[in-house]
This record gives C-alpha cells, sequence and structure tokens, in this order.
C-alpha cells in the first residue's frame, strides 16, 4: 500500500497546485536561519577518563560545535485541502573531534485531506538523516542514520462526539557504516480505534495496534540469539478530563505483547502506562508532571526493546511578554529486555537508572525571532560499569524566522 501512497503523494499534491482554482488557494513559505553553539563536556557519554583514553590516548572528552541551520516551511490551502512541505539542511563542526563533522538535512511532504464534513485524513511521507547518538555506543565514530516514515490515515466522524480512525505507518532505519548495518530496522505500523470527545473536552480512547519489525541485515550471532523479526501487538485506552479551569489530566493505559520469530524465551508481555497533569499556576507559570511504564525500541542496541520506568515535573514561567524561563527534573529507570548473552551479568540483564536536569532562557525579541540560553545535565548509572556516565551541554542558539 505504501509504495503506491509515495508515488501518489507528490501527484496529488501536483494536482492541487495545477488545478483551475490555484488563484483562490493561500500559499505560506516561510523561510527560517538559526546557528548555535554547543559546549559538552563528554561528547562520547564515556564511563571514565580511563575509556576515554583507551579510545583516544587522551583523557580529554569535552568539545565545543558550531551548526548553522537554513530550512524553509510551506503550506497550500486550497478549499479544505492543505498540504505542506518542509526542508532542512544543518552544518555542524567540531573543535576537537572533527572526525564527527557531519551535514544533515531532512524534509517532508503532506497532505491534510477532507472529504466533506465527517471524513478526513492524512498522506504523508518524510526523511532526515543526522548522526547517530553515543548514549548507547561509545563508539566514537561517524555513523549517519537515515530515518523515513510514510503514514496514511482515515478518520470518520460517525457522530458529533464519535470518531472512527485507521492509519498505517512504515518507518525504515538506515545505519551509514556497514559495521552497524545489523541495526537497520523496517517498522510496518497499523492501527485501528475509536475516539470520543464531548464539548466539555473529555477525551476517550479504544486501540488497537500492531508493530511488525524486520532486520533485513541481521546475521551470524546477531540472528541467531535475537532473530531478526517480531511483533507487537497493543491494546490502548487512553482518557482526558479537565479537573478545573486550569488543570487538565490525561492517561494512557496499554496491554503490550511481544513475539520474536522462532524466539520464543524473547517474549514479552506488560503493561505499558502514562500519565499527565498540567496546571496552570497563574497566567504566567504552567507546570507539567508526568509517570510512565512504558515499553518502546532502542535503535543502537541488539536488545532491541527496553521497559522504562520514571516520572519528570516541567515548568514554564513567562517573566515577561518577551523573556520566559523552563526547567525541568526527570528520573528514569530501565531494564533492557532479554539481553543475557550480550548484556548480562551473571543472570541478570542489564538495568540502568537517570537522573535528568534542564533549563532554559528564552528571549523573543520580536514575533520572529528568538535568543536561547539552554543546559542539560544527566547522570546514568548501570549494572554494567561501562554503560554508566556523567555529561553536562551548555548552548546558545539564535534563530530568524523570515
Amino acid at each position: 500500500m505504501f509504495r503506491r501512497v509515495s508515488k501518489n503523494i507528490s501527484i496529488g499534491c501536483l494536482l492541487l497546485f495545477c488545478a483551475p482554482t490555484f488563484a483562490e488557494g493561500i500559499v505560506e513559505i516561510k523561510p527560517y536561519i538559526s546557528t548555535s553553539l554547543t559546549f559538552d563536556d563528554n561528547i562520547f557519554r564515556f564511563s571514565s577518563p580511563a575509556q576515554a583514553k583507551a579510545a583516544f590516548g587522551s583523557s580529554a572528552t569535552s568539545d565545543v560545535v558550531k551548526r548553522l541551520d537554513l530550512g524553509v516551511d510551506v503550506s497550500f490551502r486550497l478549499s479544505r485541502q492543505l498540504v505542506t512541505l518542509s526542508a532542512n539542511s544543518n552544518e555542524s563542526r567540531y573543535n576537537r573531534f572533527n572526525i564527527l563533522d557531519n551535514t544533515g538535512k531532512s524534509y517532508g511532504l503532506g497532505w491534510n485531506w477532507r472529504l466533506g464534513n465527517d471524513l478526513y485524513g492524512e498522506l504523508s511521507t518524510s526523511e532526515s538523516e543526522s548522526l547517530a547518538g553515543f548514549s548507547e555506543i561509545r563508539n566514537p565514530v561517524n555513523n549517519v542514520i537515515t530515518f523515513t516514515r510514510q503514514r496514511a490515515s482515515i478518520n470518520w466522524d460517525i457522530h458529533p462526539e464519535w470518531t472512527l480512525h485507521v492509519s498505517e505507518e512504515q518507518v525504515k532505519i538506515e545505519n551509514e557504516l556497514s559495521s552497524f548495518n545489523s541495526l537497520d530496522r523496517n517498522d510496518e505500523i497499523v492501527e485501528g480505534g475509536v475516539r470520543y470527545q464531548n464539548p466539555t473536552g473529555t477525551q476517550l480512547g479504544l486501540a488497537y495496534r500492531v508493530t511488525a519489525s524486520e532486520f533485513p541485515n541481521r546475521t551470524g550471532f546477531a540472528q541467531f540469539f535475537f532473530g531478526d523479526e517480531s511483533k507487537q501487538k497493543t491494546i490502548v485506552a487512553s482518557a482526558a478530563w479537565a479537573l478545573t479551569t486550569k488543570s487538565r489530566v490525561s492517561a494512557q493505559l496499554a496491554q503490550v505483547s511481544i513475539e520474536h520469530q522462532n524466539k520464543p524465551q524473547r517474549n514479552f508481555q506488560g503493561i505499558s502506562q502514562r500519565w499527565n497533569l498540567d496546571q496552570s499556576v497563574s497566567a504566567k507559570t504552567n507546570i507539567n508532571l508526568t509517570a510512565y511504564q512504558e515499553v518502546y525500541p532502542i535503535d543502537d542496541v541488539e536488545s532491541t526493546y527496553v521497559e522504562a520506568k520514571g516520572a519528570a515535573i516541567n515548568s514554564t514561567w513567562s517573566l515577561t511578554s518577551k523573556v520566559s524561563l523552563r526547567g525541568g527534573l526527570g528520573y528514569e529507570e530501565r531494564a533492557y529486555l532479554s539481553s543475557a548473552g550480550l548484556f548480562a551479568i551473571g543472570n541478570n540483564d542489564r538495568s540502568d537508572e537517570s537522573k535528568r536536569a534542564n533549563l532554559s532562557l528564552l528571549y523573543t525579541p520580536t514575533d520572529k525571532s528568538l535568543v536561547q540560553l539552554q543546559y542539560q545535565g544527566e547522570k546514568r548509572t548501570s549494572n554494567l560499569d561501562v554503560q554508566g556516565y556523567r555529561s553536562n551541554t551548555l548552548n546558545f542558539l539564535v534563530r530568524y524566522n523570515f
């Protein structure tokens, strides 16, 4: 289905632009430019200076990164149809570890369509290229990951308060370096469900999702031990309601089942859940509280899935009409599912504990410009000593929207 969809998206968009009523459409073109300077005291997330020295012959782990972004967002509305296009190119240069110098890019093309009052949906495709992270793999190499996504969805309002929805999504993750090709993954995600929303803002939802994953380049031991196919089946129930005019609660509960082809010892069944509280303390201050227990895939380790439990608090404070302050604290525990064999200690799988903090000062001198100073810190401990690390990052960014 998606091969046909991806071929037809561009054709459909061109037909819309070439329609006789083009003069009635509204086109918005919004180019932007941003530049940033980042200091990171542990670029490769080494667990110790000794680990860094073993990799480079030096215990130095910090670096300064300069980045320049150029991009454009385009939207075209014709009657009740909306076509969007986004494109971005960025260049990052490292002061010390210039082996990581890279040029990234991304693009997206989408059509938010509507037929009548009750039938609507989305056709979209996107692709991005960026440098792989080092929080899981301490191998100091320049590995670019290409992330491709295609999506089609249909929504049908069978009643003013009830909506049926169906979607299909195809995701592909590819690593540039051949030594990481075993981590390449193809996902096909199909979901169907029903949503309810009343005029007071109360929302209820029930959905069934199937995610089929394939690792096309796994061979040898990795294929034998981990397998190259898995299927995740999820039943999701969600709800959101306003407790008061200043507070809103949302929750999502899911029954998760993961099956690995010919590897029943790696199968998993459990509960995922996420709870959110959004509170407006005043006209200038907002607080968000989150607690969660979720299962999700990790792209750069063979274990494939982790079960994460954590909580976070984030707050926004508008000091003036142009200056705001954002900050947050987070805590998370991760269990790497069925990782015995590569990450095991005795009969125990790998488990991590992370503490995070962030603080941002934002200044918007005009409606089209932004100046931001941001700090991020993390401390991870693990039952595998080489997987723990500390990192502190300070970023200064300036952006202008034309």
